[in-house]
């Protein structure tokens, strides 16, 4: 209690020159803290920045649009910034059976062929390859591996540049976690339905067509809607050939040869598919 009074007695015993040297400290004090503060602030932003750039590569399996049976290997990076020198690292690398050459039934199980390193992939750029089918897999149930871990490394700039950065990202590649091939399809069966009904609805539109316009009894009109009906049928006529040429690959010209061996899209037939040659 005594030294309470005593320092009492000395602070109002100060006088201005006291008072202004204790606001000078006060003061000193207060600014250090928020330069501390601000300076937390600063960091913590230009953290934020630069993982909002930074690249992002990430490796995933995709169905092919078109066919819903065929999963590809995709490598993409979904960054604001270019990744560079990409290398895949797995414990148990990617398979797949080597269907071409099967022996009595048992296809050959190796390794899908991946690039050694990826030189860079821009933002929103990526890579892919066709992996396998679902339906394939499906069918050779437990004697292939559907589950691969890995990890999918890349940094910031190139690796002979000054101080690259380097990033790491978990690859779970799963089939397991695909929709199941009965279940698939069962929807391409439904898709099939789908089609034959609006079949059937165009043919009662074109029959609905032709009960109108046969009441008609002007013979400029039914010229012109016989003309009309003309027109469409070559729009569709040229339509459907366009697609047919289209659609046309080197699949459906199998004595095609390039090297002396039959070409198969765009592969060997001795490369097999999707693995590496002997």
């Amino acid at each position: 209690m005594d030294w309470i009074e005593d320092r009492w007695r000395d602070l109002t015993a100060l006088g201005s020159a006291g008072w202004l040297a204790v606001a000078a400290w006060a003061a000193l004090l207060l600014g250090v803290v928020a330069l501390i503060v601000v300076t937390r602030a600063l960091r913590r932003t230009r953290d934020l920045r630069a993982d909002e750039l930074k690249p992002h590569v990430v490796m995933f399996m995709e169905p092919h649009p078109s066919d819903w049976h065929v999963i590809e290997l995709v490598v993409r990076n979904f960054g604001q910034s270019a990744a560079h020198d990409i290398r895949f690292d797995f414990t148990h690398p990617p398979t797949v059976a080597r269907y071409e050459e099967r022996v009595d039934g048992h296809p050959d199980i190796v390794e899908l062929e991946l690039p050694n390193e990826l030189p860079v992939l821009a933002p929103g750029q990526e890579w892919r390859t066709v992996w396998d089918s679902a339906v394939d897999r499906n069918e050779l149930a437990g004697s292939i591996r559907s589950r691969f871990d890995g990890l999918v490394t890349f940094y910031d700039r190139p690796r002979a540049s000054r101080r690259p950065k380097e990033y790491t990202n978990r690859v779970v590649l799963d089939w397991a976690t695909l929709q199941p091939v009965q279940r698939l399809e069962l929807m391409s069966s439904h898709d099939l339905a789908r089609q034959e009904k609006q079949k059937l609805e165009l043919l009662r539109t074109v029959l609905t067509y032709f009960q109108y316009a046969s009441k008609e009894t002007r013979p400029e009109v039914l010229r012109a809607e016989i003309q009309r009906m003309s027109n469409a049928v070559k729009e569709t006529q040229d339509r459907w050939r366009t697609r047919q040429h289209d659609e046309t690959t080197v699949l459906d010209f199998p004595w095609i040869e390039r090297n002396g061996a039959p070409v198969y899209s765009g592969v060997t037939r001795e490369a097999g598919r999707h693995h590496r040659g002997a």
